[in-house]
C-alpha cells in the first residue's frame, strides 16, 4: 500500500509541472523542454511500478495481468506521441511539439494509473493468501 500511496504523492508534486502558466505568450520551447522533464520523472514512477509487478510476479495473478497488458497497450500510444513530439521539436515546430509532449505525459499518466491498479490486485491477492 505504500507503494500506492508514494506514486500518487510523487505524481501530485510533478502535476504542477506539467501545466503551463496562463499568459497571452506562450514560451512553447520552454513549455516542451518542461514537459519532458515531467515525462522523463514520470518514466521513472513508471518503471518502479513495473520493477515491483515483476518482482511480485503480477502474471501468476489473471486479474492484475490483464491491467498490465492494457497499461502496455496504452504505452505504446504514449510512445508514439513521444516520438512525434520529438519530431516536430527536430523541425523547430514548437507548438506541435509541445502538445505532443503534453499528448504523451497523459498516456504516461494512463499507464501509472493502471500500474498502480495492478499493484493493489497483487497486494490484496498476496494479503489474502496469507490469511489462509
Amino acid at each position: 500500500m505504500k507503494y500506492v500511496v508514494y506514486v500518487i504523492f510523487t505524481l501530485l508534486i510533478i502535476l504542477p509541472f506539467a501545466v503551463s502558466a496562463v499568459s497571452e505568450e506562450i514560451d512553447y520551447m520552454a513549455g516542451y523542454e518542461k514537459q519532458m522533464k515531467v515525462c522523463a520523472d514520470t518514466q521513472k514512477v513508471i518503471d518502479g511500478v513495473v520493477q515491483w509487478l515483476k518482482d511480485h510476479h503480477y502474471e501468476n495473478y489473471p486479474r492484475a495481468k490483464e491491467t498490465v497488458e492494457d497499461a502496455l497497450d496504452q504505452s505504446a500510444y504514449g510512445e508514439d506521441a513521444k516520438k512525434k513530439a520529438e519530431a516536430f521539436a527536430a523541425k523547430g515546430n514548437w507548438q506541435q511539439a509541445y502538445g505532443w509532449a503534453n499528448q504523451y505525459w497523459q498516456y504516461q499518466v494512463k499507464v501509472a494509473t493502471q500500474g498502480l491498479l495492478a499493484q493493489k490486485m497483487v497486494v490484496d491477492a498476496e494479503a489474502a493468501a496469507q490469511q489462509k
